[in-house]
């Protein structure tokens, strides 16, 4: 500040000792510049004390407010009230309050450190000052003064912008979106020979399109596995304590599992090194789709399905209609065709609780506003 600071300070009465204190304290500011004042400088006010401590305050550039006991007990205390504190108080709570609890003018100190604890309410996320200590007061003094301790150093150049490394984006993926959102993938089931691999019947709404998506894969796999572009995971509980489906009702609270029908990452990242492109500058780009199956109490499909498929013995990967759809999904209502199957090696059953964040299974452990699931 150019010009000397004006400041008020309040305090409370309690001793000659403490008023020669406070006094001194007053001296002190005003012969270093501050042009302080306090009530022991008047006898009597021409306006009156109520108005004169108002406009002390409304005219002072800063307002010390020394916190102790006696002040603190004066302001809160319906026993030991004082009304030229509580006067005061009140026109300091009003400030802050049509400032919208901003302040840069009410500025807590105390001379002594057990006092801080006597710092009113609404003045205690500010900073405060020990003013019984020469650092305490020299601080203080560089504030009223609007000087920081440590001032800021002027702006430098900023740093050029490192060179952002190349990325290439290779897309896999075994999901046509336009069939799939036709097709309408609504649910799961198992078929089970003796002697045969067990089945994976993928239940659609919309079996011509369900049919679509089967016949471009087996013109892909020419007739042999799929692996080599599709992978099937079974993402199994326990889930992550905190995940979304021991809260939702429409995932069973947390009873069953998700199948998950996506790339295989690895032999499509295998794929793009072979076209040329550098594993380091590689970005894969994929799209997924799952289904969450109910487990309904006693049932043993999932289990039995795991111990035949973990035999090596693979399964068979097979669109299931139904017949009508207003009439019950019964065996006599669903359309089955293993001609219209394709063949696959391997699936993976993980648990919740193992699944990585750079698992593309991770997508099922949020909720589908907070992710894409496509």
């Amino acid at each position: 500040m150019s010009e000397h600071p004006k400041v008020f300070i309040s305090y409370s009465h309690q001793d000659a000792k403490y008023e020669k204190k406070v006094l001194d304290f007053s001296n002190r500011l005003r012969s270093e510049g501050i042009d302080a004042n306090v009530d022991l400088y008047e006898e009597s006010p021409a306006e009156g004390w109520p108005r004169w401590m108002e406009n002390q305050i409304n005219n002072a550039d800063f307002v010390l407010i020394v916190s102790s006991k006696s002040y603190y007990q004066k302001c809160y205390s319906d026993i030991k009230k004082g009304k030229g504190i509580s006067w005061e108080v009140n026109i300091v709570y009003q400030h802050i309050y049509d400032a919208t609890s901003q302040n840069t003018k009410f500025i807590p100190i105390y001379f002594d450190t057990d006092d801080e604890q006597y710092i009113l309410t609404p003045l205690k996320p500010f900073t405060f000052y020990n003013i019984g200590s020469q650092e305490g007061f020299d601080k203080l003094y560089w504030r009223l003064r609007g000087l920081a301790k440590t001032q800021r150093p002027p702006l430098g150049k900023l740093r050029p912008l490192p060179e952002k490394e190349q990325k290439t984006m290779f897309f896999s993926t075994p999901i046509d979106l336009d069939k799939w959102n036709a097709a309408q993938w609504r649910g799961t089931l198992y078929l089970f020979s003796p002697g045969y691999p067990p089945v994976l019947g993928l239940l659609y709404h919309n079996y011509e399109s369900a049919l679509s998506i089967f016949k471009d894969w087996k013109e892909d796999s020419k007739g042999e596995y799929v692996d080599a572009f599709i992978k099937v995971d079974f993402v199994i509980p326990p889930f992550p304590k905190n995940s979304w489906v021991y809260s939702d009702k429409d995932r069973n609270f947390g009873k069953g599992y998700f199948i998950h029908v996506g790339p295989n990452t690895d032999a499509s990242i295998e794929r793009a090194i072979k076209s040329g492109i550098p594993p380091e500058e590689l970005l894969l780009a994929t799209v997924s789709r799952y289904q969450w199956m109910d487990e309904i109490s006693g049932s043993k499909n999932r289990d039995f399905f795991q111990q035949l498929t973990n035999k090596g013995t693979g399964f068979f990967l097979m669109p299931v209609g139904i017949k009508d759809l207003k009439k019950p999904i019964e065996e006599s209502n669903l359309i089955i065709d293993m001609n219209q199957a394709v063949k696959m090696r391997n699936v993976s059953f993980k648990t919740g609780v193992s699944i990585q964040d750079q698992d593309p299974c991770s997508v099922v452990l949020r909720k589908a506003e907070e992710s894409v699931q496509d």
